[in-house]
């Protein structure tokens, strides 16, 4: 949680910012956008599975950054999402 509250997170965009990776683009979708944390959590396609859960379960609320990063609910729906995507298993493993 405090990777995402502090934008340091292993999305390429940020490791691209500390040298870590080649490229900022999503490796995991076609559309050639930075992996931003506003694209892995409302954007990429790759997700869209995942996404769906998260907005049965907190309704339009899951559109707002602010509810999932501060909201004792929505960050449980949060990782409910992050589990899910697996995007962070082989860095943190399960959250």
């Amino acid at each position: 949680l405090t990777h995402f509250r502090s934008r340091h997170i292993a999305l390429d965009a940020f490791l691209h910012r500390i040298n870590a990776v080649d490229s900022p683009v999503c490796r995991h979708c076609a559309r050639g956008v930075d992996e931003t944390i506003q694209h892995f959590l409302f954007d990429c396609p790759a997700w869209s599975g995942a996404r769906q859960l998260v907005v049965r379960r907190a309704g339009r609320r899951a559109e707002s950054l602010e509810y999932l990063l501060n909201d004792e609910r929505g960050v449980r729906v949060l990782m409910v999402f992050v589990n899910s995507t697996g995007r962070f298993r082989q860095t943190y493993g399960d959250l």
